[in-house]
């Protein structure tokens, strides 16, 4: 039999909820007004919550809250307050990022299912067995995963799988980008992401423009799954998911009715599949950047990007051919009307160009562009015109861009999003629930009903009306038939009605219809009830709840001091000099320099500053022994099924050599490397955030965890009271990690790549002029350093003072040279730390052109 997915609909507000479900959504997934990874949405209020999930449970549609951003320690107390609420109000599932926040539902909600967010990157089978073995029942896939990729997960787990099937798609793996939070302070990993994405960008090489066709070059298309649907389905996989907490309740109520349709016909008649044209109309219709598959059946390369427009596009409705001060004249080839609205390539006057994101960034609701307010064809005022016709459209801001020969398109389709609307609005809902309705009416006793839908909820009552014998005008089998059948705008209807009507010693039976009414009123209210009781857990596990929060001592603001380190005081001595390099020019220059620790390997890059070295491990190993120093492998933060079993190769292999441990990015290796038995220290991409995510990383064995990058210093310090932390001072930060290769899917040729990024070089320069280095790995992953350089030199007192076990350096991207000097910088700044001024004698400037201190001071929201 061919298996059903899930299909799970956004609801960023209250009408989004409506139309998902009486679209035809399984299960809905909706944010909270804080701590979701949609800030900008309405969300919803607790109270707001807790009713939006009866409205969901009492319609059979499972109810997936999203607490799926970092956490900040000031935050914890409203995140226990969150989760105990969900908890009691029966949430199906709380989606999660944040790993800390991952074990405070296991301690404050033991009974609410965790779903890890696509913020977790999961992206193999080793990183979704980890997070199982912590408890979570499903993951939400990186959209860059193949269909064989994800099949290997499911298999190789007894997970839930959900993926994305339609909608924006970041660019970057989700949770792996920076570039919003550096730039402007709107963390994508806290929800409000400002979409740098889908800002213009030029290439260049060598200092030199490369032409491309378009400016948008990291603005993908949108996801849409539609033509490989019957694919997904056969793979298993447990839910789709359809984007857009951010977009209007029209989008939703399409999208969701169209997936339920095709779900449910190939379920039907899996050889007989097929997309109307229609469905594929309305889909292009209420919103897209133009479409494309994704990853599913392979890289798309270049024909994922939306380079031109990255906002709502329509669809082709004409073109221009002629335009003044105070009229569009348009030849159209396809139907336009009064109300619809258009937007003309190329004009900004002339329809709306709205930002629009993925998952893990801000989105938009599909701009109507301009309003067609007035149509004239053949100098006589219409309300349509169909193919072929010639009108001219009346302008109140005339755009001297637009040009003849431009294409209109239609944004808004008036009579389609009327008819969307109405499916939402309408006080006679779409969605019904089939009962069964058993009456038993006597002459002498109350009116006896029983309603009970097909999920064995059941509502027994009986009226406090005793039924008399009729007089004059007797109460027949039918009319209590069709007065109980009258169910209304409830949610109900009724399938089958049995009425016992007894009569003994003659004569009929009268029951006046506001009796009727009336019980089957009370009925209705009690099975309403009963539907949604079942999934309220508050009574029966509060009491253990609080009883385990005490324990845990999770929403406490202060630790017991007994586990609190001293650390104000940490010497400088005491404090450790990491750096990370690529090549054994590098480990020289850094132990030369006075690194106490060595990170060597990671991603390997092509091109750039630094190629790419092979080394003899072995050699490298012994050499940083021999000079005194500790060496860790350092491991690349995304990572294939295909791919770990060459992670697993090195890490075996530096194991036999005596390497100290392994720098660990994503959960997979965490759990390889634990496996082959090496010591682990977690690196930046794993997010920690806060206390409870160092004591996670701690109590599963790693031994020096490093913050993230989106901390100020203040926030370091209460965090470095609870365990040994490191943070990064010096480089490169990296961005964004993605799958797209920006250089090769403009230069690389059209079916395989030519690797133009062999010849090094490229950046993107936004439209300020910062220029982003592009470094792109020997599998052919993109990574988008920040234009300048983290630069904390003149800090390093306050850093000690913070309580900081290990400082870094980042010099895989330097020359070998180079690396040496900042390492002895930042080793001459340290020691200075304990002499008697504690001055930092260098600077930034001298040692840096352009600099930042990142968010060491200014924080993101």
């Amino acid at each position: 039999m061919t298996p059903r997915p899930e299909l799970l609909a956004p609801a960023g507000n209250n009408e989004s909820l409506i139309a998902a479900v009486e679209n035809g959504c399984d299960a809905v997934y909706l944010g909270a007004t804080t701590l979701s990874a949609r800030a900008s949405a309405a969300n919803f209020a607790p109270d707001e919550l807790a009713s939006a999930i009866d409205y969901a449970h009492l319609r059979g549609v499972k109810a997936y809250v999203a607490v799926n951003t970092l956490i900040k320690d000031s935050e914890t107390a409203d995140a226990a307050a969150l989760l105990r609420h969900l908890d009691e109000s029966g949430a199906d599932a709380a989606i999660v990022q944040d790993i800390g926040l991952l074990s405070m539902v296991q301690s404050l909600a033991p009974d609410l299912p965790i779903h890890a967010s696509t913020q977790m990157t999961v992206h193999n089978s080793e990183g979704a067995g980890f997070l199982q073995d912590m408890g979570v029942t499903r993951v939400v896939l990186a959209r860059e995963m193949t269909l064989d990729e994800i099949k290997q997960v499911k298999q190789n787990t007894d997970l839930e799988i959900e993926i994305f099937v339609h909608g924006a798609l970041c660019i970057s793996y989700s949770g792996q980008c920076l570039m919003s939070s550096m730039i402007g302070g709107r963390s994508g990993n806290r929800g409000v992401c400002a979409q740098p994405c889908r800002k213009r960008y030029r290439l260049q090489t060598g200092g030199r423009r490369v032409e491309t066709d378009g400016e948008y070059l990291l603005s993908p298309r949108d996801l849409n799954t539609s033509r490989i649907l019957p694919e997904l389905i056969e793979a298993g996989i447990d839910s789709f998911k359809i984007e857009g907490r951010l977009k209007r309740p029209e989008y939703v109520a399409c999208v969701t009715r169209i997936y339920r349709g095709l779900i449910d016909r190939y379920v039907k008649d899996p050889s007989g599949y097929f997309v109307t044209d229609d469905e594929s109309r309305s889909l292009a219709q209420v919103f897209n950047r133009g479409f494309t598959a994704g990853y599913f059946t392979g890289n798309p390369r270049g024909e994922l990007m939306s380079r031109r427009r990255p906002y709502n596009r329509g669809i082709p409705v004409g073109t221009v051919i002629g335009c003044d001060r105070t009229r569009l004249c348009i030849r159209l080839s396809g139907t336009l009307r009064t109300g619809d609205g258009i937007g003309v390539t190329g004009a900004a006057g002339v329809g709306a160009e709205g930002d629009g994101g993925g998952e893990g960034a801000g989105a938009d609701d599909g701009g109507s562009g301009t309003i067609v307010r007035q149509m004239y064809a053949g100098g006589r005022q219409v309300d349509h015109a169909g193919s072929g016709t010639v009108v001219d459209i009346p302008l109140t801001s005339p755009d001297a861009q637009v040009r003849a020969g431009s294409t209109v398109y239609k944004t808004l389709d008036k009579p389609l999003m009327d008819s969307l609307r109405s499916s939402f609005t309408s006080p006679a809902p779409l969605r019904r629930i089939p009962v069964t309705i058993t009456a038993e009416a006597a002459v002498g006793s109350p009116l006896g009903l029983r309603i009970e839908d097909n999920d064995n909820n059941a509502a027994h009552v009986h009226s406090e009306y005793v039924i008399e014998r009729a007089v004059s005008r007797p109460t027949t089998r039918e009319e209590i038939v069709r007065q109980l059948a009258k169910l209304g705008n409830t949610v109900f209807e009724a399938s089958e009605s049995d009425i016992d009507l007894r009569t003994e010693g003659g004569g009929d039976i009268f029951i006046p219809v506001s009796q009727l009414n009336r019980v089957r009123s009370d009925a209705v209210s009690r099975l309403t009830d009963a539907r949604i009781a079942g999934w309220r857990r508050g009574a029966r596990t509060r009491h253990r709840h609080d009883r385990s929060a005490d324990a845990a001592g999770i929403i406490q603001t202060t630790e017991p001091r007994a586990q609190v380190a001293d650390t104000s005081k940490r010497s400088s001595s005491a404090v450790s000099l990491a750096v990370s390099v690529s090549s054994m020019d590098g480990v020289r220059s850094a132990v030369a320099g006075g690194a106490d620790v060595i990170y060597l390997g990671g991603e390997r890059y092509r091109g750039g500053c630094v190629e790419a070295e092979a080394f003899d491990l072995e050699t490298v190993i012994r050499y940083v022994h021999q000079s005194g120093r500790r060496i860790y492998l350092n491991t690349p933060g995304i990572a294939s099924d295909s791919q770990m079993r060459g992670v697993a190769d090195a890490m075996s292999k530096a194991m036999r050599f005596g390497v100290d441990g392994v720098l660990v990015s994503n959960h997979g290796v965490f759990r390889l490397a634990e496996e082959i038995g090496l010591d682990r220290i977690v690196d930046s991409p794993l997010n920690v955030f806060n206390r409870m995510s160092l004591r996670f990383w701690a109590e599963h064995g790693a031994g020096r965890v490093t913050l993230s990058p989106e901390l100020t210093l203040a926030e370091i310090r209460k965090i470095a009271k609870y365990g040994a932390v490191e943070c990064i001072v010096h480089g490169r930060i990296t961005l964004m990690e993605s799958e797209h290769c920006v250089v090769g899917g403009i230069l690389g040729g059209v079916d395989s790549c030519t690797a133009p990024c062999e010849d090094g070089g490229f950046e993107l320069v936004d439209e300020k002029g910062y220029a982003f280095p592009l470094m792109m790995d020997m599998d052919c992953r993109m990574h988008l350093l920040n234009s300048s350089e983290l630069c904390m030199l003149e800090h390093i007192p306050a850093i000690v003072r913070a309580g900081v076990s290990s400082i870094r350096i980042e010099a895989r991207v330097v020359e070998s040279d180079r690396a040496g000097e900042i390492t002895r910088l930042y080793r001459d700044a340290l020691d200075g730390c304990s002499a008697r001024d504690g001055k930092i004698q260098s600077t930034c400037k001298g040692i840096t052109g352009k600099y930042t201190t990142g968010h060491y001071r200014r924080g993101v929201l």
